[in-house]
C-alpha cells in the first residue's frame, strides 16, 4: 500500500506528542537537573551515597521494564494498547516527584537514605517506566506513515523544546524567589507546582492521542472488534533479541541518555567554576531555544543529506563543542557559545531517536510478521534508564571523587577541574560513542538486511 494511504497523525496529536513529554519532563528532567543538588545541599546526603542509590535503583528499573513490557503486550484496553498506559502514568509521576522533593527534615541520616531510595526508585522504576514504555511505543501507533512519523517527531521535539526552555529558565528564578537552593520551602513549592502540571499534561496526552489501526490488522480481525491473536511472549522476546539492531538501539539509547544524564553537573559548573548560579537559567534557556530553528529545518536536511548523515554530522559538532568548552572552562562567553553549538549538534539525533524505535518495530513486523511494540519499547526504555541512572550516579560519584563539599562556599581548584571534566570531557567521549553506533544503524523506513 502506498505510504500516502496509510493512517497519519493529526496536527493536534503531533502537538500533544510533544506537549505531553513536557509534562513528563517536569518530573524527570527536573529531577535529573536538580535532585543531586537537593540531596547534597539541602537534605545533607553525601554525593557518593546519592550516586550509589541512583545506580541501585536502575538495577530494579531493569526488572520493572521487563514487567512493564510484558503487561503492555498482555493487557488490551478498550481505549487502545498504549494510550491508557500514558494516563495511568500521569498520577504516578506526579506523586513520585512530590515525594522525592519532600524528604522529612526530622529523619536520621539512615532514614533519609532509605526514604530517598524508596521515592527515587518509585519514580524511576515504576512511574517513569510506565510512561517511557508508552511514549516510546505511541509514535508507531499514532501514525503508520514513516514520513509522517518523522514529521510528528520533529513537531513533538519543537513543542517539547519550547516548553522545557521555559522550565529551564524559570526553575532557578522560582527557586531564588522562594528562598534559594538551600531552602526546603523552595524545593517543596516548586516540586508541588510541577507535580500538578505533570499530572494534567501527561493525562491529556494519553486522552487526546488516538491509535491508528494497521490495514493488515483490520483484515485479520474482519468485522469483530477483538484484537488480532497475539503470539506467545517467548516468541516475541526471541524475535526482538535475535536482531542486531535491538542491541544497537539499546546502546544508542544508553549512550544518548547518559550524555544528557550527566547534565546534572552543569548547575555545579556554573555556580562553582563560572561563579554565577543565576546565569544557569539563561544558559539553559539558550541551550534549548537555539534548537528550535534546527528542528524546523530538520525535515529538509534529512531529505537533502539523509537522516544518518545529518545525525553523524551533528555529533561531530557536539564533540568539537565539548572539547572547546573543556579547554576554556573559565570563560562565560566560551561556555555560552559552545552550549549553543553543542545543542544544535544534538538536534538531528534528538529528532531521530524515537523514530529509530518505530523503525525497529516496523522492521520486526515486516521481516518476522510480529507485533512487538512493548518489547522494542522495553529495549529503548531500559537504555534510557541505564543511561540516565549511570549519568546521575556518575555525577554523585564524580563529585565525591573530586572532593566536593556541599557546605563550602568555594570549591578547591582540583574540585573545579574535576567539575569541568564531568561537564565537558565525559559528554565528548559519549558523543564519539554515539557517532560509532549511528554509523552501524542501517534501518530507515525501508526494509534492511540483517
Amino acid at each position: 500500500m502506498s505510504k500516502t494511504n496509510l493512517p497519519k497523525s493529526t496536527m493536534l496529536e503531533k502537538i500533544m506528542y510533544g506537549f505531553g513529554d513536557i509534562g513528563a519532563n517536569l518530573c524527570w528532567s527536573f529531577m535529573a537537573m536538580y535532585i543531586t543538588l537537593y540531596y547534597t545541599d539541602n537534605v545533607g546526603i553525601s554525593a557518593a551515597v546519592a550516586g550509589t542509590m541512583m545506580l541501585v535503583a536502575r538495577f530494579l528499573d531493569g526488572i520493572t521494564d521487563i514487567i512493564g513490557a510484558y503487561l503492555i503486550e498482555k493487557i488490551h484496553f478498550r481505549a487502545g494498547k498504549i494510550r491508557p498506559w500514558l494516563m495511568i502514568s500521569a498520577p504516578l509521576l506526579a506523586v513520585g516527584l512530590y515525594l522525592s522533593f519532600h524528604v522529612p527534615a526530622d529523619l536520621s541520616d539512615q532514614s533519609k537514605t532509605i526514604y530517598i531510595f524508596a521515592t527515587y526508585t518509585f519514580t524511576a522504576a515504576i512511574a517513569f517506566t510506565i510512561y517511557n514504555l508508552a511514549f516510546s511505543s505511541i509514535l508507531n501507533l499514532m501514525s503508520l506513515d514513516p514520513d509522517d512519523r518523522s514529521n510528528a517527531a520533529v513537531v513533538g521535539r519543537i513543542v517539547t523544546t519550547v516548553g522545557l526552555s521555559i522550565v529551564s529558565y524559570v526553575s532557578p528564578i522560582l527557586l531564588a524567589f522562594w528562598g534559594g537552593e538551600k531552602s526546603t520551602g523552595a524545593w517543596s513549592k516548586i516540586s508541588t507546582l510541577y507535580a500538578v502540571l505533570c499530572f494534567l499534561i501527561v493525562f491529556a496526552m494519553g486522552y487526546l492521542i488516538k491509535e491508528k489501526e494497521r490495514p493488515a490488522d483490520a483484515a485479520e480481525q474482519g468485522d469483530t472488534k477483538e484484537p488480532a491473536k497475539k503470539e506467545k511472549m517467548s516468541v516475541l522476546v526471541k524475535a526482538v533479541l535475535s536482531t542486531k539492531y535491538t542491541w544497537i538501539l539499546f546502546a544508542i539509547f544508553t549512550s544518548f541518555y547518559l550524555y544528557f544524564g550527566v547534565a546534572g553537573i552543569r548547575v555545579y559548573f556554573y555556580r562553582d567554576v563560572i561563579g554565577n548560579f543565576a546565569v544557569y537559567g539563561t544558559v539553559s534557556l539558550m541551550y534549548s531555544l537555539c534548537r528550535l530553528p534546527g528542528f524546523a529545518v530538520m525535515p529538509v536536511i534529512f531529505k537533502k543529506v539523509g537522516q544518518k548523515n545529518a545525525v553523524m554530522g551533528g555529533l561531530v559538532i557536539a564533540i568539537v563543542s565539548n572539547v572547546v568548552m573543556f579547554l576554556f572552562p573559565k570563560s562565560l562567553t566560551v561556555a555560552m557559545t559552545t552550549n549553543v553549538t553543542m545543542s544544535l549538534g544534538m538536534v538531528p539525533l534528538l529528532s531521530s531517536v524515537f523514530v529509530y524505535v518505530a523503525n525497529l518495530i516496523d522492521y520486526i513486523y515486516t521481516t518476522k510478521h510480529l507485533r512487538a511494540e512493548g518489547f522494542v519499547a522495553m529495549t529503548s526504555s531500559i537504555g534510557t534508564k541505564v543511561g540516565t541512572g549511570i549519568g546521575s550516579a556518575a555525577v554523585g560519584w564524580g563529585l565525591a571523587m573530586i572532593g566536593y563539599n556541599g557546605a563550602a562556599e568555594t570549591q578547591s581548584a582540583a574540585t573545579q577541574s574535576g567539575i569541568v571534566f564531568l561537564t565537558a570531557g565525559i559528554p565528548a567521549i559519549l558523543a564519539v560513542i554515539l557517532l560509532i553506533l549511528v554509523f552501524f544503524w542501517k534501518l530507515d523506513s525501508k526494509k534492511s538486511e540483517e
